[in-house]
């Protein structure tokens, strides 16, 4: 895909660690900083590009400590090296998914500028500027339908919620208080992070029958494939794999997904490219970040408008965070708009 001649001059990693405005919480625990790297190519005409490397082993990734000693390889080996020729060896010898998303994102940025185009358009030549995003509005829990209801003054008409955090009564409980005050035509997206066994993603299931939900995500902690294939017939709406997904693709069985959807994540499928390869799926693709910084969202919003879905994606995450690296993608009434 990146053809350019022009020798790599310059590599530089510099590290970040960002403070969250508040916990993100899952069923796999909590995170409160968010760390990683940044790295910076620059070709012997002056062009640059950057990608973040933000490891989090829990969503799927490598851990901190090999994707750091990857990206400290890769900085001392690529100067010298052409775009083409760096290209080609993360093609065939790319190291972890974390640090390969950032070496990737550097690499189509560079690239994406030498042609005066955006990154989405240098994937898909018929990329749309503006993409849906969804609203996230945390865990089910007392202040739920207040964060609701500022999500949809805010223009979102898709709304993520995490379950399989607190206690199931509860949840269900605070799930029904909200549906008591949500607009007609708002839709649920929910998470349950692999938290329940077969029986309870069941049971959950037909609680959720006749309710306004587009999807759930992860509904079991043992993603057996007969398992959810099961499941997904006995939903009306799309079943998701997310941290399952690498599983899934390193067994070998895309060509036969369970679930009507995946979640797709640069930072834990290795990068814009591998995720955009699972279009040949024919299954439903929504991306989203994990907590990523300003650099790692703009790469999931130039995905999402290369993938050009139509559903609503997981990029409002920047508020997550306390303090940023630089400027990230504008979400403005429940749309980003990349470019144009």
């Amino acid at each position: 895909m990146i053809d350019d001649p022009v020798r790599i001059v310059e590599a530089d990693v510099q590290p970040f660690s960002l403070r969250l405005s508040r916990p993100w919480q899952s069923a796999r625990g909590v995170l409160h900083r968010r760390e990683g790297w940044l790295i910076r190519l620059v070709d012997a005409e002056g062009i640059s590009g950057m990608g973040e490397c933000g490891p989090m082993p829990e969503a799927g990734t490598e851990s901190a400590a090999r994707a750091g000693r990857s990206l400290g390889e890769w900085s001392s080996r690529l100067p010298g090296r052409t775009v083409a020729q760096a290209w080609e060896d993360l093609e065939s010898d790319g190291p972890g998914p974390a640090a390969r998303c950032a070496l990737e994102s550097a690499l189509l940025t560079i690239g994406a500028r030498r042609k005066g185009l955006p990154i989405a358009r240098l994937l898909n030549p018929a990329a749309p500027s503006v993409v849906r995003v969804s609203g996230n509005i945390g865990i089910a829990d007392d202040g739920l339908s207040e964060r609701a209801a500022d999500a949809v003054r805010r223009g979102f008409g898709i709304l993520k919620v995490k379950l399989g955090i607190g206690e199931p009564r509860q949840e269900r409980r605070d799930l029904h208080r909200l549906l008591e005050d949500l607009p007609d035509g708002i839709l649920l997206r929910l998470d349950a992070n692999g938290a329940w066994d077969a029986g309870t993603a069941a049971d959950w299931l037909d609680c959720l029958a006749g309710m306004p939900v587009e999807s759930l995500e992860e509904p079991v902690s043992e993603p057996n494939p007969a398992v959810l294939e099961t499941l997904q017939a006995r939903a009306s709406f799309a079943l998701a794999l997310d941290e399952s997904l690498p599983k899934f693709i390193s067994m070998g069985l895309t060509s036969r997904l369970p679930v009507r959807r995946l979640v797709v994540k640069p930072m834990v499928l290795g990068g814009l490219c591998p995720a955009l390869g699972l279009a040949a799926t024919g299954s439903e693709l929504v991306v989203t970040t994990t907590v990523d910084a300003a650099p790692g969202r703009w790469m999931a919003a130039h995905l999402a408008a290369a993938l050009d879905s139509g559903l609503a994606h997981g990029l409002d995450t920047g508020g997550w965070l306390a303090e940023d690296v630089g400027a990230g993608p504008v979400i403005d009434r429940g749309r980003c708009r990349l470019f144009g």
